[in-house]
């Protein structure tokens, strides 16, 4: 599970020194111009080599290296940290806040950061405005997946969130357009919806679509992973979904963060339980249960220990 570790906040605030992006700005207002990165680092009094570090990302400036870079440049530190890059960002950042407190079942602290979204303000970065578009489609349709009186609205808001990003996409020409981590989180939500709506096929066939973009290298692959393995458990295909959930498990030996890895071991528990091999499923079990008390709220901690015991209680009184 993704973990927030700051306070409780009721307001909208950006991470602290997530100034990756300025490199990249600083560098096309120094060639705009027709400034060199030698007459800048003359001026500054540190290496050329430095300010190509910095243009590059792979140093994070400091203010007292900014703040004369941008002197140079002619140009106000408020000009650099105000861009649509840090901008951006900021959407970054309230996306994940909100995903940690969607997946902690904090519907309420969630919904108030949906509703601070508004107060992002959007510049002339057209690529920037549609994911910001796309973003706010794709929470108000999580939050009407929530209850069963709104599927409905939900299916149209996660099909708006995708037409935001794509203004050709229709649903019956799902298979024609190639996905990003976040494009394909709304086509999950939007599978997700529809198997509630009763359209059991479509569910299907998107989740089939998905899994071609497993790689372990795709943000959210744990996510993704965990998802079309219920898909394959819910269709009967005990041992596709045991399958993904190895692969899924071995891979987060090659990554150093594994949100959701807990829901691919309950998966996991749960298919061992339908191919009766109770020794395999309760370590499964055990496993989910020791990464859900590490990176999860204790809600929801105690939420999975009773389904994990429910299903071993139920287990035992068919055999």
């Amino acid at each position: 599970m993704e973990r927030y570790n700051g306070r409780e906040r009721t307001r909208y605030m950006i991470l602290k020194d997530n100034y990756n992006f300025i490199g990249s700005d600083l560098r096309k207002i120094r060639e705009s111009k027709g400034i060199s990165r030698k007459e800048i680092a003359e001026k500054v009094y540190v290496s050329e080599e430095t300010i190509r570090r910095i243009e590059k990302g792979e140093n994070d400036p400091r203010l007292s290296t900014l703040i004369p870079i941008c002197n140079c440049l002619g140009i106000e530190l408020e000009d650099i940290i105000n861009s649509s890059g840090f901008e951006y960002n900021n959407l970054l950042s309230l996306r994940k806040e909100i995903n940690y407190h969607l997946n902690n079942s904090s519907i309420d602290k969630a919904r108030l950061l949906i509703s601070n979204l508004d107060d992002i303000n959007i510049k002339s970065d057209l690529d920037f405005e549609k994911e910001f578009q796309a973003t706010k489609h794709y929470f108000k349709g999580i939050l009407a997946l929530k209850s069963t009186k709104t599927i409905g609205i939900s299916l149209v808001e996660f099909e708006e969130a995708l037409s935001s990003l794509e203004n050709r996409f229709t649903i019956n020409r799902f298979k024609n357009y190639k996905y990003d981590s976040f494009s394909l989180r709304i086509l999950l939500a939007l599978a997700l919806a529809e198997q509630k709506f009763g359209n059991y096929q479509l569910y299907e066939d998107i989740n089939l679509e998905i899994s071609k973009y497993l790689r372990y290298s795709l943000e959210d692959y744990f996510l993704f992973s965990y998802n079309v393995g219920v898909y394959y458990y819910r269709t009967g295909k005990i041992i596709e979904s045991l399958d993904l959930c190895n692969t899924a498990v071995n891979n987060a030996k090659k990554l150093k963060e594994v949100p959701y890895l807990n829901m691919i071991y309950y998966l996991k528990g749960v298919n061992h339980l339908s191919l009766n091999q109770l020794e395999e499923a309760k370590l499964s079990f055990n496993y989910c249960l020791a990464l859900t008390n590490i990176f999860s709220e204790q809600p929801l901690a105690e939420k999975i220990k009773l389904q994990i015991d429910n299903l071993l209680v139920n287990y035992k009184q068919y055999l």
